[in-house]
């Protein structure tokens, strides 16, 4: 909506007229931001030694954001009220491919993040605070805490794949 308004088509007439859109510069940058995708190193992804424990996710609220998210923690007592078998992950070979899932999910939340971020910043930029920081207080739930989340999930599945054991408990995700 913030780059409807900003075009013109769909801004109220209470926002200031003229042409607000940004230079030729910032389509460089949105493909920037696009270009994380391919460009992330394999070396980002690997759990650093601060997250092997989860304290720093749990501190965060993650596992509260977990209750509510797609396979989350509701979701999956939902399914098994009716199937009681249902599992999101099923065994070792399922663990490792739900890891590589975690990647690719954790990939797109960043591009999203960035895009988000140079939304904020452009907004805050052109003296549209409120949708600076609406963009910002969004981006958070929308791209940083699903970021938090595949983090912590990769953990505890790389504890249970590597180590035979997860440190943050039980490994049903």
């Amino acid at each position: 909506m913030f780059w409807l308004y900003l075009w013109g088509p769909l801004r109220p007439y209470t926002y200031p007229n003229g042409d607000l859109l940004p230079g030729a510069w910032f389509v460089v940058v949105v493909f920037a931001c696009i270009a994380l995708w391919w460009v992330l190193p394999r070396a980002y992804f690997e759990i650093r030694e601060f997250e092997r424990t989860g304290r720093i996710y749990r501190a965060l609220g993650v596992l509260v954001f977990r209750r509510f998210a797609p396979n989350g923690d509701f979701a999956n007592q939902w399914e098994r009220r009716a199937n009681p078998d249902f599992r999101v992950i099923g065994g070792r070979r399922a663990a490792a491919d739900f890891v590589l899932r975690t990647e690719q999910s954790e990939r797109g939340h960043l591009v999203l993040l960035a895009l988000g971020i140079v939304s904020a910043v452009y907004a805050w930029r052109i003296g549209w605070h409120g949708w600076a920081t609406y963009l910002s207080v969004g981006n958070v739930l929308v791209n940083v805490y699903p970021i938090l989340l595949q983090r912590y999930t990769r953990s505890r599945l790389r504890g249970i794949l590597h180590g035979g054991r997860s440190t943050h408990g039980a490994a049903t995700a």
